[in-house]
């Protein structure tokens, strides 16, 4: 191992365990969030370099049996781990400097895989970050043409001044944070030379008791917050600078060394921002207004290519009179509200073919189709950070007026003679509030391989370049769909559709975990009912309310000479291109229901003479939600109804709903609301699951299937695994109670967890309705269940008694009782019922 690496030995065999142990929980997240990006094609090779376990670099073997698959890392000890734990024909380690790479020929390799080991590099090294510009740039120099580079790192802050304010109260195994920053800005970056190490602070005036607050440059302040809770490595934490590029010098870089960028993305570990971000410190810009967290990864993907690297806009033109896009306005007779519509000339019809394998599919899409609307700044921030280079990949398509066989021979190559069945897929709005546009899709099943990788016809997209057709594994491309690299939600339902026609299971949901509250007196709508409302509300207006800003504008490739086009598109103009969409959801009777809103919209009514659409509760931000943190801060001030939201969960990340129209952008989220109001309709989600053909709104219907997919909906069983474990997940899921709230045998139900009157009657109906046993005898009686005498109860009337102390609560009619007392009678039932 070279010398400058030796400092971070970690010794004998067992401390690399438990250092490989915390890395490899999160292996699968990393290589799904990147092994999308790699062409599957038989005998590429992948490196993964700084592979430390190898965990990562096995998984990418697995998931690539027919290429080779090398990991590498500079430290012999990493290289003899991975070798005596993994063995595939497929897979080899070797020891190299990631810098150099001088075991590899020019031209040799299809992609590398970066995963945290770029910043090894340049904090081993001097903390030079022209060692990271000389690794991306001999591994540019490796990629064979159209290979991909991957890193998924650390990424820089912008350089600017904040405040942070940290806890003051000592830990029992180390100082308190903020006694630990003024430690960590005299040390940090230890292999420095004493008078390079450290950074500047200045402590100013507390506001918050137990606080103390610092002013400091950003990325000095992230550095710390990203290895505060590692103390017991505190020395060799020391040692490392995690960030070294921003990521707007990233994507420079990138471009300079003529990688055309996939995607580049801010990751914001929703585990991570739970436990060791939230109520753990603030940051604060330095007029006091709170400025949220920072991301605690970064990916960014590129391509080697010789053609375009950016499609960029030139210059705006004025909007003519014969204007490919078309608009019209209808009038809502009943509220007298006007609603603008903009249209492209066809509908169009959605292709997804696919080889069924073993345990999956294939499935042919456009790879590097040109989409300038994906990186067009308008008026409206970019809330997520997430930066593209305008090619991304997206179903095949056709108009709907196009003669099918001879349009999939003609443009993408496949024959009649690769083909058999034909099905129908889904049907749906892609915006239904404001886009007249219908899509129809097909799922076609191959038989016989189709020639994939050839370009596209030219000109076909309005620029030089229409991408290729592409071979993705579904799976991947769904895990995929979760970094955000996946953006085109058309795609991501097709594949959805897909699984579940076949009836074949989903990978697994890498993202936040999510937690559904139990309500007892929810009153449900069969959605057989929703579907007969009919309505027709709408007559056309010459009058438009100005709801939609036109733009038509010149976009270039860049890197390509002569390689234009003009394109129009719309956005709102009063409010933001960013829209919020909500799945409300309460649980009852063993069934999840879902918070449904019936709306009256014209689009629905041009199609189909029926004004009524079935939809998610979706809402355009105002302009000034500026960031994440703006826009859950906005989720929890908001109300659905009447009902207000008590937590929110991610649904995956961001879509865009019609990239060819609109600069539109939207974000799903799972909401918990306090009441379930009436003002929704109730639906199970298993009835939507079963009518799923019928449900028109897209943002529905995408929502829908994250949640599915979420949860496990269809692999689950009907009563969950009777584990104490189990057990206290349901109790914290349903209640809301914070995983930082400690839930023992030992922990009495009204005491502690406050569950009292008739939130005890609820908690014991939502465990009979999820563990699948009943409290009650044959007189409906819990008392034989408790072993409770005609005088004694389970809990007291609402709000009443809770003040009084443990002893008083033994002499009462009230008999306190614990949730491994609990646990015990419903495993004692469950047994006796099977």
């Amino acid at each position: 191992m070279s010398t400058s690496y030796t400092t971070q030995d970690r010794g004998d065999k067992k401390n690399y365990q438990q250092y490989l142990e915390a890395m490899d929980t999160i292996s699968v997240e990393k290589v799904a969030s990147a092994s999308v990006f790699f062409e599957a094609k038989k005998e590429n090779t992948i490196v993964d370099v700084g592979m430390a376990s190898g965990t990562s670099t096995a998984i990418l073997a697995k998931l690539f049996p027919e290429m080779k698959i090398i990991g590498v890392d500079i430290n012999p000890k990493m290289v003899q781990i991975a070798q005596d734990t993994y063995n595939y024909p497929n897979l080899s380690f070797r020891e190299d400097d990631g810098e150099k790479l001088n075991t590899f020929e020019n031209n040799s390799v299809n992609g590398f895989f970066n995963c945290s080991a770029i910043h090894h590099i340049t904090s081993y090294n001097g903390y030079d970050t022209n060692k990271a510009l000389n690794t991306l740039r001999r591994q540019v120099e490796l990629l064979k043409d159209k290979g991909v580079l991957i890193i998924r790192d650390f990424v820089k802050p912008k350089e600017q001044e904040v405040i942070v304010e940290l806890s003051s109260i000592d830990k029992s195994d180390r100082p308190s944070d903020a006694e630990l920053f003024i430690q960590f800005s005299r040390t940090a970056r230890s292999l420095a030379s004493a008078n390079e190490r450290g950074f500047p602070i200045q402590e100013i005036n507390a506001i918050k008791k137990y606080t103390r607050r610092f002013q400091a440059y950003y990325a000095d302040i992230v550095e710390f917050i990203r290895r505060k809770d590692y103390y017991a490595n505190w020395d060799i934490e020391l040692q490392e600078e995690c960030g070294y590029f921003t990521q707007e010098e990233f994507e420079e870089i990138f471009r300079e060394l003529g990688l055309r960028i996939i995607l580049s993305s801010p990751i914001y570990n929703q585990w991570i921002i739970n436990n060791r971000y939230k109520n753990q410190f603030a940051v604060y810009d330095l007029s006091g207004k709170q400025v949220g967290f920072p991301p605690t990864n970064y990916l960014i993907a590129g391509e080697k290519i010789s053609g375009g690297k950016q499609l960029q806009l030139i210059r705006h033109l004025p909007v003519q009179k014969d204007s490919f896009l078309h608009f019209s306005s209808y009038l809502n007779v009943k509220t007298k509200k006007i609603y603008d519509v903009v249209e492209r000339p066809n509908n169009v019809l959605d292709i997804l073919p696919f080889y069924k394998q073993e345990n999956g599919f294939t499935i042919l899409a456009k790879h590097g189709y040109p989409r300038p609307l994906a990186n067009v700044k308008t008026d409206s921030p970019v809330l997520d950070g997430k930066h593209y280079s305008g090619y991304i990949p997206e179903g095949i398509t056709i108009g709907e007026i196009e003669n099918l066989e001879t349009v999939l021979n003609k443009r993408f190559g496949i024959n009649r003679e690769n083909y058999t069945n034909i099905t129908q897929s889904l049907n749906y709005y892609t915006s239904p509030g404001g886009i007249n546009e219908k899509v129809s899709s097909k799922l076609i099943e191959l038989t016989k391989p189709v020639i994939v990788n050839k370009n596209l016809s030219e000109g076909f997209s309005g620029f030089k370049e229409s991408g290729c057709i592409h071979e993705y594994d579904a799976a991947q491309l769904l895990n995929t769909a979760q970094t955000g690299a996946l953006v085109e939600a058309r795609l991501e339902l097709n594949i959805y559709n897909l699984f579940f026609k076949q009836n074949v299971p989903l990978p697994k949901w890498l993202g936040e975990k999510m937690k559904i509250k139990f309500d007892r007196f929810i009153k449900s709508t069969p959605f057989s009912e929703l579907l007969s409302l009919d309505t027709k509300d709408y007559k056309k207006s010459e009058k438009q309310a100005g709801f939609l800003t036109t733009r038509r504008a010149y976009f270039s490739e860049m890197g390509i000479e002569n390689s234009n086009a003009i394109f129009e598109y719309v956005y709102p103009s009063t409010v933001s291109s960013n829209t919020l969409v909500t799945l409300p959801v309460f649980k009852k009777d063993g069934q999840i229901y879902i918070g449904l809103e019936v709306q009256s919209l014209p689009i629905p009514q041009i199609h189909t003479e029926n004004s009524t659409i079935i939809t998610a509760p979706a809402k355009r931000l105002p302009k000034e939600v500026h960031n994440i943190h703006d826009l859950e801060k906005y989720i929890s001030n908001m109300k659905i109804g009447k009902g207000k939201v008590e937590r929110y969960s991610k649904l995956g990340e961001k879509y865009f709903p019609s990239v060819g129209i609109t600069t539109e952008q939207v974000y799903p989220y799972l909401v918990c609301l306090d009441l379930a109001d009436k003002s929704l309709k109730w639906v199970s989600l298993t009835e939507l699951y079963d009518n799923m053909d019928k449900i028109e709104d897209a943002h529905l219907l995408i929502s829908l299937c994250r949640l599915i997919h979420a949860i496990g909906f269809l692999s689950q069983q009907d009563v969950r695994d009777l584990s104490f474990e189990n057990f206290v997940d349901f109790i914290r899921d349903s209640f809301i109670f914070s995983d930082k709230v400690s839930i023992t045998r030992e922990t009495f139900v009204e005491e502690d967890l406050r569950i009292t009157g008739d939130d005890g009657d609820e908690f014991l109906l939502a465990i009979q309705d999820e563990f699948g046993i009943d409290f009650r005898d044959e007189t409906g009686s819990i008392r034989k269940a408790f072993g409770l005498k005609d005088n004694e109860y389970l809990f007291h009337s609402e709000g009443s008694l809770l003040w009084i102390s443990h002893e008083l609560f033994k002499s009462s009619t009230i008999i306190p009782f614990t949730v491994g007392q609990l646990y015990d009678v419903v495993v004692k039932l469950a047994n006796e019922k099977d």
